[in-house]
């Protein structure tokens, strides 16, 4: 309700030059993504991807969802993309999900990354780490630095535990000042 999709397909409308697209969405929102590329843009070519067979790719704007991604990364480079946005960016807070890793491998091979959620940090400040380093590895150049920082890391014994959260203001500043735009429903 706060507008994410139609903001980040304006983007693209403006900048017609980050073709090929890819669009990281759940699997519930692809046909959304679909029809709003179709009401919203002009000729967005839009490609909607489904199965684990890699097709072939023909799409200016190529919508997937997270639970086939890690069987097209491979397709998906080829493709030379100039953009990734993910939606709902909470979906690759885990390191060590499936999902995850195929976001992130295939977010090095892609300049520009715009990730996208109503609650990017749904419980924990390690939650947004994944995103945070797509968007800008500059932004958090290091996890532990990170987590130290911000996620209240402690040794407990038997390894670290990151599940904290500390100096949550200064996060929240640092987010808004260098990658996140922040809008209230009320606004």
């Amino acid at each position: 309700g706060l507008g994410k999709t139609i903001q980040a397909l304006a983007y693209l409308q403006l900048h017609p030059e980050l073709r090929p697209a890819v669009v990281v969405v759940p699997a519930s929102l692809k046909r959304n993504w679909e029809r709003e590329a179709n009401r919203f843009m002009t000729e967005p070519g839009v490609q909607v991807l489904s199965g684990t067979n890699p097709g072939k790719l023909t799409g200016k704007i190529v919508i997937i969802n997270y639970d086939i991604l890690a069987d097209w990364v491979d397709a998906l480079i080829k493709i030379h993309p100039r953009i990734m946005i993910t939606d709902e960016c909470h979906y690759y807070k885990n390191s060590s999900a499936q999902r995850t890793k195929a976001v992130k491998r295939l977010g090095k091979f892609i300049p520009k990354v715009i990730a996208l959620s109503g609650t990017p940090i749904v419980n924990r400040p390690v939650e947004v780490y994944n995103a945070l380093k797509l968007i800008d590895p500059t932004c958090v150049p290091s996890f532990f630095a990170y987590a130290q920082r911000y996620c209240g890391a402690r040794h407990n014994g038997f390894g670290w535990d990151f599940n904290g959260a500390t100096n949550t203001q200064e996060l929240h500043q640092k987010l808004v000042n260098t990658v996140m735009i922040r809008r209230m429903k009320a606004d």
